[in-house]
């Protein structure tokens, strides 16, 4: 992140810090329903995840001619590509011939595409260059047109895939006034290290809700994460519907005798993206992580969320496998054993109907943020 964003939020930080306050914007009440109604999930679904641009991915999931990477986006199992002219490409992960998945595996690395029930053969561009048994099939010419083609859109290390077969996004995503922090993370230098997929018993929004408030971690992380951060606080801005939560490590506490010229964001805090509508997006010290998080079909009560842990190149050695085993241990301890264990106690509570309506304190801005957002992209659209 540029010195020049950063000085400001840590002066803010630094000065509620030493209030011994947070930093409070409104305080928001909104329905409980939305949690909980399957008519409201439907509507998010129709609008939001089968309809806008979303990060599947990042280039390090990419890195080489190749490379291949299966994903969901919206309703479609997507097959994303890296080409010998290192450009990516997405794909309806769906065979010319029968309908079968062409890549059933997550990863792989090859210079063709081959379909595993009948052996139909694409390249890396997508065109259907090869069929067994040929002359059963006179009329299909080759090379020809072959899988179908999805909107994609890379940059600053990103991956976007607009979920509309053959047709063109309706907006090219951006990250607004967020894309020189990209830059400078310089993603690209980045590795991917190991993902986890998880099926949880809560609504996807609890998922992100746990991600965008300090709040909880005195209580909730005392023996975790809670030491190392400097408990309900946080500073929060929002560029078009993404947002950026910034979460003051107690080291942050040590740059007050410090050139503010000289002042670093990143190994001072947890710098959380949201992706809108449902990537968070967290910058670590030393490693990133991506939560892609996706709604269940039918029911508002259960989601799937994918963690992929990325690490930088210069960090790959046997010395380092210890180091990144913590990371992993810390962040499993934290969100998977603490957040998400109490989110799934949080929808329950929400679909017993005990209370009509959720609080949100303006201690906990990025969420009131996040629920704004959402309201404004459902408005937009219906």
């Amino acid at each position: 992140m540029l010195n020049s964003t950063a000085q400001p939020i840590i002066e803010t930080l630094l000065e509620k810090a030493s209030a011994g306050e947070p930093w409070r914007k409104e305080h928001l009440k909104f329905s409980s329903d939305r949690y909980c109604d399957p008519h409201y999930l439907e509507t998010e679904r129709r609008l939001l995840f089968n309809s806008l641009p979303q990060v599947v991915a990042l280039s390090a999931d990419l890195p080489n001619p190749g490379d291949t990477l299966t994903r969901e986006c919206g309703d479609l199992d997507v097959l994303l590509t890296r080409d010998a002219d290192q450009r990516a490409n997405a794909f309806l992960n769906v065979c010319k011939h029968r309908s079968a998945k062409v890549m059933p595996q997550e990863r792989s690395c090859s210079k063709r595409l081959v379909c595993p029930y009948h052996a139909w053969t694409y390249d890396l561009q997508g065109s259907l260059v090869g069929i067994p048994d040929k002359q059963s099939f006179p009329e299909m010419e080759l090379p020809q047109d072959g899988l179908k083609q999805l909107s994609i859109h890379e940059a600053d290390g990103l991956i976007w895939v607009t979920p509309a077969i053959n047709g063109e996004a309706k907006f090219e995503p951006t990250l607004g006034a967020f894309v020189d922090d990209f830059v400078n993370y310089d993603l690209e230098n980045y590795l991917h290290w190991r993902s986890h997929h998880f099926e949880l018993e809560m609504n996807w929004k609890l998922v992100i809700d746990t991600f965008l408030e300090p709040y909880h971690f005195a209580s909730l992380h005392r023996d975790t994460v809670g030491p190392i951060f400097i408990p309900n606080l946080c500073h929060v801005e929002r560029s078009g519907a993404h947002l950026r939560e910034v979460l003051p490590r107690r080291t942050m506490l040590d740059l007050k005798e410090s050139n503010p010229n000289e002042w670093d964001l990143v190994p001072h805090s947890a710098l959380v993206y949201l992706l809108f509508p449902a990537t968070v997006f967290v910058m670590q010290i030393d490693h990133v992580e991506t939560w892609r998080v996706k709604p269940h079909p039918s029911d508002p009560s259960k989601s799937i969320c994918d963690l992929d842990f990325y690490i930088p190149e210069e960090m790959t050695g046997d010395d380092d496998q210890e180091h990144w085993e913590k990371n992993w241990k810390l962040t499993v301890d934290t969100v998977v054993n603490e957040d998400f264990l109490a989110m799934a106690g949080v929808q329950r509570g929400l679909t017993s109907g005990a209370f009509p309506s959720i609080n949100v304190g303006a201690n906990e801005p990025a969420l009131g943020m996040f629920h704004t957002i959402l309201n404004e992209q459902i408005e937009r659209g219906t």
